[in-house]
């Protein structure tokens, strides 16, 4: 479970999401979680900008924890709030996971594992929004995708009212066990922002610098500088640039993705 203490600062009624989300996708789901079950949902990067890490939940109520894949692993960021995070509950609480990935999620349920020990893990496929390596799909290839998504969260929900326990991974990937290792130490060990850079089509909206999760832009200039050796890597300023401005070394950048069906700020 995730840390409990018996003080709070956030007293928060009824059922609690936490999502992170860099192009909607989390959000998507967290959303469809908590209008279903009736629970409220909470923002990871909002918590660690605002340094809020101190909840409080009622008994036999749900704590959510919903996250992207990356690189078979999850985002540092995630990690993070899940090492500070702590929850006051007088008699325990049923928690679980949902981890999106754009085609197999490797052995990411055991990092979740590790930093939060839900009692239930549920992966499941998104479209996918890692442009840098991968072609990312059409639209009507993401609407079909989100589509079964859904059809997918609703199975998730019925095995939260049930209290599920154990790890539903219809995805894993060929010998996620070693793999997962290996290039999960990629991403960590990345994430070089000196890889960042604009073209011509920028106009200086400064979008990047405002949804950026680690405050990693700031606008100069009306041009974006990545201020930090390194970032989360979620490619929310390349995927959201609304003149696709954006290009991270010498990788291809094969389209744009934004979940179509979640407003994000």
């Amino acid at each position: 479970m995730l840390n409990t203490v018996h003080e709070n600062k956030n007293k928060c009624e009824g059922n609690m999401i936490f999502y992170f989300t860099a192009t909607g996708n989390g959000k998507f789901t967290a959303e469809r979680i908590a209008g279903a079950l009736n629970e409220q949902t909470v923002n990871i990067t909002d918590c660690i900008q605002d340094g809020r890490c101190l909840f409080e939940v009622a008994e036999g109520e749900n704590v959510g924890i919903i996250a992207p894949v990356y690189f078979y692993g999850i985002p540092i960021i995630v990690s993070e709030f899940l090492e500070k995070v702590r929850l006051s509950s007088k008699h325990g609480y049923y928690s679980y996971a949902v981890l999106h990935c754009g085609g197999t999620a490797g052995d990411a349920a055991r990092y979740i594992r590790r930093a939060a020990s839900p009692e239930a893990i549920f992966c499941m496929v998104a479209p996918n929004n890692y442009s840098l390596m991968f072609k990312l799909e059409s639209k009507s290839e993401a609407s079909d995708m989100l589509d079964a998504a859904e059809k997918e969260t609703d199975k998730i929900i019925d095995r939260i009212k049930n209290k599920a326990t154990g790890v539903f991974n219809p995805v894993p990937g060929a010998f996620s066990g070693l793999v997962t290792p290996v290039t999960y130490q990629l991403y960590v060990r990345g994430r070089k922002t000196k890889k960042f850079k604009v073209n011509e089509k920028c106009t200086g909206c400064k979008l990047c610098e405002k949804i950026c999760p680690r405050k990693t832009i700031d606008c100069i200039n009306k041009k974006p500088v990545w201020k930090k050796p390194q970032c989360e890597l979620c490619l929310a300023c390349l995927n959201r640039c609304p003149n696709a401005a954006i290009e991270y070394g010498k990788s291809a950048v094969n389209g744009q993705y934004i979940n179509p069906r979640v407003r994000l700020p």
